[in-house]
């Protein structure tokens, strides 16, 4: 099928930014963000089929290859760890990243990649859609008294106790195959917040977000970081690293109003070619009509060279 040229793409066009994202995290406002403050360059985004950690050592190889094709990486981490191979960095929003585009990822360590944590995640408990608490809205530390938490491999120590396995072989090897047990009824398990919403089914699940009593502490969510590798590091990543942690184009700094001047192109314009007349058949009705209406223009501009000469 042949590409209309409207579609091909512009040979003078930078190569669209590659942003990879994986499960449960939804890139649509920074896509909305870039687009507005970079209109001249494409964001691509990137869905990688991982929960945690990074795509790159993930075991199918499309997935690690499509990560592999991205300039930065969505990952998420367990709480309090950091993505692997990165340097520690204090460039969180408001911190010592926001002074300048260098700044962002900047700091000690001997990591090939730079990171910026961008937020933490809710946690949620998911019971089978038939479980007395799936009436409600959310759910609170006393209902975690009325589920057996099944024990998978990103159930973090710091959350409730999760009951062990009699055989280590059957903990279910991910997230989605804890969900599949949560659907027979053998319990319930804990997930962050988005990520619970994009995996479980409807129809066999029911997710409510943990809710806090006041004086009681927060259980700490999974961590969702920018990151991306120090010999990729310029002033293009650097703008989208600060629309991820929330910059937008009125907002930008310098290095982002650069980017945006630098891939800015002047709007097209198409010459309309000129229909040509029809043709008339002599004697016809349109060929009257038209001797007619040239007629009176030559009427019209005899007239008007008549009073020119009289003016004189």
């Amino acid at each position: 099928m042949t590409t209309p040229p409207d579609a091909r793409p512009d040979a003078d066009a930078p190569r669209p930014l590659r942003l990879g994202f994986p499960r449960g995290v939804a890139p649509s406002t920074w896509a909305r963000r870039w687009k507005a403050a970079t209109p001249g360059r494409v964001l691509e985004l990137v869905p990688l089929d991982t929960a945690y950690g990074s795509a790159r050592d993930a075991a199918d190889p499309a997935t690690a290859e499509a990560a592999a094709s991205c300039d930065v990486l969505i990952e998420r981490t367990a709480p309090g760890a950091r993505p692997a191979d990165t340097e520690r960095s204090e460039a969180g929003p408001g911190g010592a990243g926001a002074g300048g585009a260098g700044a962002v990822g900047a700091g000690g360590g001997t990591g090939s990649r730079h990171a910026i944590r961008l937020y933490a995640e809710v946690l949620a408990l998911v019971v089978p859609r038939d479980h007395e608490l799936a009436e409600q809205d959310d759910a609170g530390s006393e209902d975690l008294g009325l589920v057996t938490l099944l024990d998978h491999p990103d159930h973090h120590p710091s959350w409730p106790a999760a009951a062990p396995w009699a055989e280590p072989a059957w903990m279910p090897a991910g997230p989605e195959a804890a969900l599949a047990l949560v659907a027979t009824g053998a319990g319930a398990m804990l997930l962050p917040l988005p990520l619970a919403r994009h995996l479980a089914s409807k129809r066999e699940h029911v997710v409510l977000p943990l809710r806090t009593a006041p004086g009681e502490a927060q259980l700490e969510g999974s961590v969702v970081w920018a990151v991306w590798d120090r010999e990729r590091d310029d002033a293009t990543v650097q703008h989208l690293a600060g629309i991820l942690r929330g910059r937008t184009a009125g907002s930008s700094r310098e290095s982002a109003r650069e980017e945006a001047r630098s891939t800015a192109r002047e709007p097209r314009t198409r010459e309309q070619p000129r229909k040509a007349a029809p043709k008339l058949k002599p004697n016809s009705r349109g060929a009257q009509l038209q001797a007619a209406k040239e007629k009176a223009e030559r009427k019209r501009a005899e007239a008007r060279q008549a009073k020119r000469r009289k003016r004189r």
